[in-house]
């Protein structure tokens, strides 16, 4: 029986196809093997190989540095327990997700170019990929929310940090929600190829790839385009307009009680931070992701050929955002720069020790 699930086509990039191989009574067409023997080349490359370690190693200490220290400063301070440093922290949680649970796995199932982690962890990482994705866009779109209510509504309650548990479970839940269709339709597939035509030598590897209901195509097709939509237009378009309309709010009009000429220049420089701050936030988040979604929507909707060069760049890239958030959202914030200077007065001081 031929094997028709284009989504193999996608996500064969991974793995090694040296010869006319088998999925126990699949056989691979030639179009397949083609680009499995080109991507078996570049999987053996040594300097691929050593960039590619490199390149995302760079990723994923960056990344558990600075969202654990984020986690660490807004939870060890009492005063950072508002409703923005609970959503600061969940989207640095989502970023260790990510760094964790993903970007290893990527990895190594490229280097090695076999799956050795085993069936469970073939679910689990591709549910940590598109969660972590998903609560970082909705912690955005909160956090962007919450900012629109404080700036053009400034006289009424604030969301309590209650309230913003809730919105944390919310977010949670819904990012899950959006993120199983791709966890369960994975399958783990064992094959053998031969190492040479003339001695009966083989070689077992295994392989984790979505696996579609029929109609595949149009199955992996909507479900790209809900992912997008979901994953990255929506979010994007919410965030684009609370940031606007704040900036607006922020650059057009003063604050009540600006009645000195110094209150004004430090209310006005106070302003130029918030909006460099706004634009970074969206700049980052649709830079970072939006080479990745086009080229995935791309290619289930067979417009481009898959690319294993093409798409470890855009997968780096989009997980580098992983690297960035803590700068913007925490210490390009003064109170907790203010926090984590006093965090570390405080253990220098610990750590020398008093006269007697």
């Amino acid at each position: 029986m031929g094997l028709k699930n284009t989504s193999l086509g996608y996500f064969s990039q991974f793995y090694v196809f040296m010869n006319h191989s088998t999925f126990w009574n699949f056989s691979l067409d030639d179009e397949l093997y083609d680009s499995g023997a080109k991507d078996e080349m570049e999987s053996q490359n040594p300097t691929m190989k050593a960039l590619l370690i490199v390149a995302y190693s760079v990723i994923i200490v960056i990344s558990l540095f600075g969202n654990s220290v984020v986690c660490h400063v807004v939870i060890k301070n009492k005063r950072m327990h508002s409703v923005t440093s609970l959503f600061i922290m969940n989207l640095a949680i989502a970023d260790l997700m990510i760094t964790l649970l993903n970007t290893p796995f990527t990895l190594v199932r490229f280097v090695h170019s076999t799956w050795v982690f085993g069936k469970v962890m073939c679910h689990v990482s591709r549910f940590a990929q598109y969660c972590s994705v998903h609560v970082s866009a909705l912690t955005l779109v909160a956090i962007a929310v919450d900012r629109h209510q404080l700036i053009i509504h400034p006289m009424k309650q604030r969301m309590s940090r209650e309230q913003g548990l809730v919105w944390i479970a919310v977010i949670w839940a819904m990012a899950s929600c959006f993120s199983l269709p791709h966890a369960i339709y994975q399958q783990l597939l064992r094959f053998e190829y031969g190492v040479s035509l003339s001695l009966s030598i083989s070689e077992v590897r295994v392989i984790c790839l979505p696996s579609f209901p029929a109609p595949s195509d149009l199955f992996w097709k909507y479900l790209d385009l809900a992912t997008f939509f979901l994953l990255y237009v929506l979010p994007l378009s919410i965030i684009s307009v609370a940031y606007i309309i704040v900036a607006k709010k922020v650059w057009m009009h003063n604050t009540i009680g600006d009645v000195t000429l110094a209150q004004s220049a430090a209310h006005r420089r106070r302003k130029c931070m918030t909006i460099k701050m706004l634009v970074l936030v969206v700049a980052i988040f649709a830079i970072c992701w939006f080479p990745l979604n086009c080229y995935v929507v791309l290619l289930s909707s067979k417009v481009i050929q898959a690319n294993n060069a093409v798409y470890f760049s855009f997968h780096w890239f989009a997980t580098s955002s992983t690297c960035y958030n803590p700068f913007i959202y925490c210490w390009l914030n003064h109170s907790f720069r203010a926090e984590l200077k006093a965090l570390h007065f405080k253990r220098r001081s610990k750590a020398v020790p008093h006269p007697s």
